[in-house]
């Protein structure tokens, strides 16, 4: 019993004790309250210490993303977080203070599509610090007598800085009101999960490294194994021949610069390799030009040279090396064994390679731009001192060293001059009638107020996103007569709560314009801001006396004057106002998640914002306060709280990063409900999210996710500019994009044709049968040729070459001068020739101060438009300068989708304009875009 009490005592909360150690009591004053040292900011509050800003241009939060791309609305978004099984904010399980909010196995049904395999960036900012451990920790722990766990704790975080700012406002010269917040995300895996699972995406802000890792997108196929995809590796680094192959996923070292560069590390061809990695083979030193060095170079006058399996001309033929190919060799003999092959690789089918500092607390000396919903990291395995086994969770925080009070006071004052526009949440007072629904209500009898109603005890505020998304039948619109002012009704289900402290399961409720008021985020509706001073020795003597059989009668007399003094403390007080008003219970963590669990309490508590000491702090001297409250004694040692004390000083952090002085040295920040300031700020406007983007190419591999998120951020960036701002653009827009990239995104225009096709599409190959024949496939499995060798990198350039060369409308030279594989389609549109890519450098540039990244030549550096953000610009580029979006204004009908494909590809054949049509109607249909 007495381990389980203890496990109940400390279970997941031993980031919860916040102070210093307890004042020394007067003597014979044993029993007197213990609190903490009087705050400076009380009871006046002034500005908190001032920690090093981020650069100047640390642009201002435009998006959110929740940590797992949760879709639902805001209010539910709150209440899920009750379905945790512990850590709420702002107390934990046991009713100690808790700084942040937790998503757990409890939570794992409420997120994304994708549950919590990943966490994502919670708004645009900067990287500033992480850890990520080589392995995770481990402690050891005591469950039982002579039974002992080694309990795993993720110990890795990321920490990021935002720079929130108001709008600005039309006529006013002064900057809008800004606050730096942090946001922390905590219990991330280690490194090894990593390197065991190499297709495990890897955060950008990570440094790169000197290898680069194999497209999942590369197409080539591995000899004599046509089902293995990846990227052929080449002869020489002018359109050399295929003599090795990587496997997608696979990482590299690279050397020099060019379109095609030097593989480095890797003998040779992945055929001629023994199992640890050297050649097998022998050449004939009679047809190699020595170029010094060790080097020699294949000069065969016409074949290729063969590799033997013996040192003779009668040894098996292993493979055949291409004239011009570099190697090296050993011995004296005619035939000398292969000791390595020099091999290239294509450039920009490789991505970097993302590698951690591991081990310690990195605080980047520059810091690392991250978007909203970027990878942050991946959960990690946690296990406490009586789990059966670990778990993943992540405990998430905002928090801001500036003083907000302040902020909140010149936010609200600057708020009042807002257009309405920006007034999106609508303010339904405690007291506001509801109305009960009845069948019959419809637009012809509407609601009333004097019909049969009941009143809401709590405030509520609602967004005009949530009311504008109800189905039809649940809102009506009355318009303004001479007696009344228009009134806009709306039907809600378990959102108000009622004077008996019940859920009201069906009403209407009222906006009445100019009586009803609507506000907006920038006036902190409802938020508070809180003085913490209740230490954690009176927090915990608080829990430990509402447990019931902790302390014996001797115990209780010395420790209930602490437990009083936390039970007024500022933080329970004002829990006490929302969720227990008449102050006829206690606050204890059941009764704060039932409360979670209530839209208008779990929205009143996301608004509490409370200045305290932060649990990454570390100082021994406040844990080892705990030993007295709890019975911890050198002579009677609880062996768990021992061990979790070890623990907490392995989780901190906060102290390297106060060092390099971006955070105050005493540990104290104001904090936030995180998923309260988000839903805070939601928009009204439409922006593509990663699930959006999974709807619009729904059998896409996860894989490709970092893809789909990287256009997502290009368009929410530009959506005006780029006239993508109604849901008829934005499903014509896709319909052709659909069609144009395939199912499978293909940015990269795709050669595989059969040599009959290349004989019917081409004029070129009609007049040169025998390259068709020689480049073209003949068999469809595979992609075999005639020769039985399967289509590769130098059938793609020559088929390329042979269709676009020398077309005169694309602006592109001859066959030999390589600009039809050069200026090859590319993007979401597929851009094609010199004269377009001419063109979308020219545009572009002369609007790269709106789009960013600085001017770029496309005709010097084709394979950027491979890059999804300008793929995504390149398309952009075509629909603006087509006026696409005029004639998508037309409507949703066949014949608009028509008319864009007309502009497009108008010698489109009809089965492609099927599947335009068929594009729209899916996504219209199903208001993806809306």
């Amino acid at each position: 019993m007495f381990f389980s009490n203890l496990y109940q005592a400390m279970k997941d909360e031993y980031r919860r004790w916040r102070d210093g150690p307890p004042v020394p009591p007067k003597p014979g004053s044993s029993t007197a309250p213990l609190t903490s040292r009087p705050s400076p900011l009380l009871p006046t509050p002034a500005p908190g210490p001032t920690s090093p800003g981020p650069s100047s241009d640390l642009p201002a939060v435009k998006s959110w993303s929740h940590p797992f791309g949760a879709k639902s609305d805001p209010l539910q978004q709150l209440t899920n977080l009750a379905k945790a099984q512990a850590g709420y904010f702002p107390l934990g399980r046991n009713g100690l203070w808790h700084g942040g909010v937790h998503f757990d196995s409890g939570t794992a049904g409420t997120v994304g599509p994708e549950g919590q395999s990943h966490v994502r960036c919670l708004a645009d900012g900067e990287v500033i610090a992480y850890r990520i451990p080589e392995h995770t920790p481990k402690t050891k722990f005591f469950p039982a007598p002579g039974v002992t766990v080694d309990a795993p704790f993720a110990s890795g975080f990321v920490l990021v800085r935002h720079r929130l700012e108001a709008p600005r406002i039309e006529g006013k010269t002064e900057s809008p009101p800004a606050l730096i917040f942090y946001s922390l995300y905590m219990h991330l895996a280690d490194w090894d999960s990593y390197q065991a699972d190499i297709r495990k995406a890897r955060p950008a802000f990570w440094p790169e490294s000197s290898q680069r890792r194999v497209k999942e997108t590369n197409e080539d196929r591995r000899r004599h194994h046509p089902d293995e995809r990846g990227l052929n590796l080449r002869h020489s680094p002018l359109r050399g021949k295929t003599i090795g192959f990587l496997p997608r996923g696979a990482t590299v070292t690279v050397s020099g610069t060019g379109e095609y560069r030097k593989v480095e590390g890797i003998k040779g061809p992945v055929d001629l390799q023994n199992p640890d990695g050297t050649l097998r083979g022998y050449v004939s030193v009679s047809v190699l030009q020595d170029l010094g060095g060790g080097i020699h170079r294949v000069n065969t006058h016409s074949d290729d040279l063969n590799v033997r399996a013996t040192p003779s001309t009668s040894g098996t033929v292993l493979f055949k090396l291409p004239k011009g190919t570099e190697l090296t060799i050993s011995g004296t003999e005619e035939f000398r064994k292969l000791e390595s092959v020099t091999q290239y690789i294509h450039f920009a089918s490789l991505e970097p390679e993302h590698v951690p500092e591991c081990g310690k607390v990195v605080v980047l000396d520059k810091p690392v731009p991250i978007k909203a919903g970027h990878l942050i990291g991946h959960l990690g395995p946690y296990q406490d001192c009586r789990d059966g086994h670990p778990q993943e969770k992540l405990h998430l925080e905002v928090f801001a060293c500036e003083n907000v009070e302040t902020f909140f006071k010149k936010s609200r004052d600057w708020a009042k001059d807002l257009p309405e526009k920006e007034k999106t949440w609508l303010k339904l007072e405690a007291g506001t009638k509801a109305v009960i629904h009845q069948d019959s209500y419809s637009a012809a009898t509407p609601p009333d107020l004097n019909h049969a109603h009941s009143v809401s005890s709590a405030p509520l505020l609602l967004p005009r996103s949530m009311l504008d998304g109800l189905a039809a039948d649940r809102k009506i619109k009355v318009p303004a007569s001479e007696a009344a002012k228009a009134k806009s009704w709306y039907r809600l289900e378990n959102l108000l709560i009622g004077t008996d402290g019940k859920l009201l399961p069906d009403v209407w409720v009222c906006d009445e314009v100019g009586k009803t008021p609507w506000v907006s985020p920038w006036s902190w509706d409802g938020f508070d801001v809180i003085y913490n001073n209740d230490p954690p020795h009176n927090a915990l003597s608080y829990f430990l006396k509402n447990m019931g059989n902790y302390f014996d009668e001797k115990e209780l007399a010395q420790w209930q004057p602490l437990a009083d003094a936390s039970d007024k403390g500022p933080v329970r007080q004002r829990l006490f106002d929302i969720i227990d008003a008449n102050r006829n219970g206690k606050i204890e963590a059941q009764e704060v998640q039932q409360a979670l669990s209530i839209p208008a309490y779990a929205q009143s508590i996301s608004q509490l914002v409370i200045h305290y000491e932060s649990e990454w702090y570390y100082q021994q001297r406040k844990w080892d306060s705990l030993d007295q409250v709890m019975g911890h004694t050198p002579s009677t040692p609880i062996l768990n709280w021992a061990a979790e004390k070890t623990r907490i000083k392995e989780l901190s952090w906060w102290g390297e990063v106060a060092e390099r002085g971006i955070l105050p040295k005493d540990g104290t920040a104001y904090h936030f409900n995180p998923i309260g300031m988000a839903v805070s700020f939601i928009s009204n406007d439409f922006i593509f999210t990663l699930e959006i983007m999974q709807a619009i190419y729904p059998d896409l591999s996860p894989s490709r996710n970092s893809d789909l998120q990287e256009i997502a951020t290009e368009l929410n960036g530009n959506l005006d500019f780029y006239k993508l701002d109604t849901p008829l653009r934005r499903a014509h827009f896709f319909a052709q994009i659909l069609q144009e990239t395939g199912s499978d995104l293909a940015v990269t225009e795709g050669f595989y044709y059969s040599s009959t096709s290349l004989k019917s599409l081409f004029s070129y190959f009609r007049a040169h049968p025998n390259e068709a024949d020689a480049h073209g496939y003949s068999i469809r499995a595979g992609k075999i040729k005639s020769n039985g060798e399967p289509m590769g990198q130098l059938d793609f350039e020559a088929i390329a070459n042979g269709a676009y060369g020398g077309r005169s409308e694309l602006g592109n030279g001859s066959y030999d001068s390589g600009d039809g594989w050069r200026y090859r389609g590319r993007g979401l549109k597929q851009l094609t020739g010199r004269y377009n890519y001419s063109r979308f450098t020219e545009w572009h540039n002369s609007n790269s101060s709106l789009l960013g990244g600085g001017s770029v030549n496309f005709l010097q550096n084709p394979d950027l438009l491979s890059s999804m953000k300008y793929a995504a610009r390149s398309a952009a580029f075509f629909w603006l300068s087509n006026n696409l979006y005029s004639i998508a204004d037309r409507g949703a009908t066949d014949d608009v989708v028509n008319s864009v494909t007309n502009v497009i590809n108008h010698g489109t054949d009809e089965l492609s304009r099927r599947g335009r049509r068929g594009n729209f109607a899916r996504l219209w249909s199903n208001r993806i875009l809306h």
